[in-house]
């Protein structure tokens, strides 16, 4: 069958193979980018089965016997029968269809059809003679192929199409429209059935496989189909690079054999040391120039975990304004690979956005207005603005705004209880890569919580602005802690003074200390009076000037707040994080819990610490565990973690400002506290139960809202589990 001698030059042969080698090409780049991901395996098969199809039909038409033609030709077939099954197998997995039935089926016939087809006669009973070369002769049991065919190749352009209706993606349908087509095209090539058929008709379905192989290459390089943009321009690069080094190294290895040949009369003797020379190069070069396209030409794309992992562990923690805000763009540049970031926030005066730490824009600290256009959209929408790649048509990409000057990608805002309260912007990858809609799906629940961040530690800086050092600021949050109790314990007593003082006053205006002599009595008392009734009043005011201290400046309690609601929302910013540590979150919210009062923004802040300080005390795998419960005119919300628990003796003071339990430098002691204050703002309360070994339990009340009559039935339910 390999014997020269049976084959014979055949120019119908060459463009046939060309298609081949191109279709394998294609399907080992798609393969090595995720070789875990069933939908590149599939592509990978689907690329083996025509390139088997092609290659032997090359080769029959290549073939001088009939009889040697006929073998390459039910060889061809094979390839044939499981191209339809190849082809609807990553029609589901890329689809996301649970299709497995059907593919197992398929993959069984098409096993059982190609033994027969190469073992015998079944399909291929001889061979024509065309004026491009053989070609097969198909017997009666042909129809039997067409049918299993043509049924697996309608059913994958009917699920194609069906995705293509039902995806609300923008980019995911151009990516299923893209192969849709590619795929309509490769099966005008079924045309190649004709001449097996007796009809004469040049079998130009290797055409149509080129058509498919470039539509699926452009779907790659402009549209991520199957995320492998990358790996197509990596490939181009290396290969230039490759062949360029390796010409010049056979130039020397050919002058080598050239010196030699003077040596030896022998030719394959003299070419033996260059021979040796490439084999021992041929690796160490490779390996070199992988390296150095990695490094100098392209980034590896970023790992998300780490980036999640980066923000959670070393950013979010940060209560300094100016550390975080310079710590994220650090973090974002040396994570994601980025040419430039840049975080604006909002002036006090509300009426500019100043750049407040920037990275790759050339030190720019121009400030932008709150008028600018760039603004007003990211303000009014709470939506991000992509500048380039496949979703830019949907982000009013017609904006001309200042921020333009900070060469960004992508424009993200970062809004906290309804409000813009700074901007982060993002320039290109250095890998050449457009912003993915995984990527946005990874960075808008950061932004969101960057947000948080950002404003708690706004809120640190307002309380401590007017403190120089560390040792005040605490000591005045000791004293707001206090004020409550200072407010009861003292001005309460010097109020009954007071009264007393007073009472005796009045006694004395009216006669009932007539015994004594009047101007030794009223100056006696009027000195006691006047002493006790100024110390009184100086009690009263510092007391109230402290319990106004200790009061957050923010936030007013209103009605219809629903707790699964907001928890919901607090979930969404930490689900990633949660599912990178194994925490499990199961939360039960019935539909019956009426609305409470308090104010919206700040349920969320509360759950959101108190849940994030539940993970933080797990390590390993654990459960946090919501839950919400109705008693008499409030709401009671328990989380419960399995973390390590809270020994007695730090139980007590959990809600002591500037207490922490944390590594130096891992927690500023303020959690806790802040939250607690906010909660008591809001007319609620919390305590807390926990033992060491067995996990923490901590309980909130909220007051019913009166809206309703505290009673919405199903409105704000949340009693799904999250993973």
């Amino acid at each position: 069958m390999f014997n020269p001698q049976n084959y014979a030059f055949n120019e119908h042969a060459l463009p046939v193979i060309l298609v081949a080698f191109f279709m394998l090409s294609l399907g080992t780049f798609v393969y090595l980018r995720k070789k875990t991901s069933s939908i590149n395996k599939a592509f990978l098969w689907i690329c083996l089965s025509v390139f088997l199809w092609l290659v032997a039909t090359a080769l029959g038409y290549l073939s001088a016997d009939p009889e040697v033609a006929s073998s390459w030709f039910k060889i061809d077939n094979l390839g044939v029968v499981f191209i339809g099954i190849n082809v609807y197998f990553f029609t589901v997995s890329f689809l996301g269809l649970n299709r497995k039935a059907v593919v197992l089926s398929g993959y069984a016939a098409a096993l059982v059809l190609g033994l027969m087809i190469i073992s015998s006669d079944f399909l291929v009973v001889g061979v024509r003679r065309y004026f491009w070369g053989y070609f097969p002769i198909w017997g009666p049991r042909g129809s039997i192929v067409l049918a299993f065919f043509f049924s697996l190749m309608l059913s994958s352009l009917i699920e194609l199409y069906r995705g293509f209706k039902t995806t609300e993606s923008a980019l995911r349908r151009r990516q299923i429209a893209y192969f849709l087509i590619a795929l309509s095209g490769a099966f005008t090539g079924s045309v190649d059935y004709m001449p097996a058929l007796g009809v004469e008709i040049y079998p130009f379905g290797y055409l149509s496989i080129a058509f498919f192989a470039s539509i699926v290459t452009y779907a790659i390089v402009r549209h991520q189909l199957m995320d492998i943009q990358v790996i197509i321009k990596k490939t181009i690069v290396f290969a230039g690079l490759f062949g360029a080094a390796y010409a010049i190294f056979a130039s020397f290895a050919y002058l080598g054999s050239v010196l030699f040949e003077n040596i030896t009369p022998n030719r394959w003797v003299a070419m033996a040391p260059s021979v040796i020379i490439i084999v021992l190069m041929l690796r160490p070069l490779e390996n070199f120039l992988r390296n150095t396209t990695e490094r100098y030409l392209f980034q590896k794309s970023y790992d998300y975990k780490r980036l999640l992992r980066t923000f959670s562990d070393e950013v979010l923690t940060v209560l300094d304004i100016n550390q975080l805000v310079n710590l994220t763009v650090n973090k974002l540049i040396d994570v994601i690979k980025l040419d430039n970031a840049a975080i604006l926030l909002k002036s006090k005066s509300g009426e500019r956005y100043d750049v407040a730490a920037s990275f790759g824009v050339g030190g720019q600290r121009a400030e932008i207005r709150d008028t600018d256009p760039m603004v007003v959209f990211l303000r009014e929408t709470g939506k991000y603005k992509l500048y380039s790649g496949p979703e830019k048509k949907n982000m009013s990409s017609g904006i001309v705004s200042a921020i333009d000057g900070l060469k960004p990608a992508l424009a993200i805002p970062l809004m906290h209880q309804a409000d813009l309260i700074g901007i982060l912007t993002l320039g290109a990858k250095k890998s050449d890569e457009e912003f993915t809609p995984d990527d946005i799906d990874i960075l808008l629940p950061l932004a969101r919580t960057l947000s948080i961040a950002i404003a708690n530690a706004r809120l640190f800086e307002q309380l401590s602005e007017s403190q120089a050092q560390a040792a005040q600021r605490e000591k005045m949050a000791v004293i707001g802690t206090l004020s409550a109790g200072i407010n009861h314990e003292i001005c309460n007593p010097l109020g009954i003074a007071r009264g007393q003082c007073e009472m005796f006053l009045l006694n004395l205006k009216e006669g009932i200390y007539a015994g004594k002599t009047q101007e030794e009595l009223l100056e006696k008392a009027k000195e006691i009076m006047q002493k006790v009734i100024n110390e009184t009043d100086r009690a009263t005011v510092i007391t109230r000037k402290l319990s106004s201290f200790a009061k957050p400046a923010k936030g007013r309690p209103e009605g219809g707040v629903y707790i699964g609601e907001e928890l919901g929302e607090v979930l969404s910013l930490v689900e990633h994080e949660f599912k990178l540590d194994n925490i499990e979150v199961k939360h039960e919210i019935p539909y019956d819990i009426p609305a409470v009062r308090a104010d919206r923004k700040q349920v969320q802040e509360i759950l959101f610490n108190i849940i994030r300080n539940a993970a933080q005390s797990i390590e390993g795998s654990g459960t946090i565990s919501v839950s919400a419960r109705l008693s008499g005119k409030h709401v009671l919300v328990d989380i419960s973690d399995t973390g390590a628990g809270i020994n007695e003796t730090d139980l007590v003071q959990i809600f002591n400002p500037f207490f922490t339990t944390k590594e130096p430098g891992k927690g500023t002691g303020l959690g806790l506290f802040i939250v607690k204050q906010i909660i008591e703002r809001n007319g609620g309360r919390i305590t807390v139960k926990s033992e060491p070994g067995a996990g923490t339990i901590f309980t909130l009340a909220f007051a019913v809202s009166e809206k309703n009559g505290g009673k919405t039935e199903n409105a704000g339910a949340f009693s799904e589990r999250a993973d």
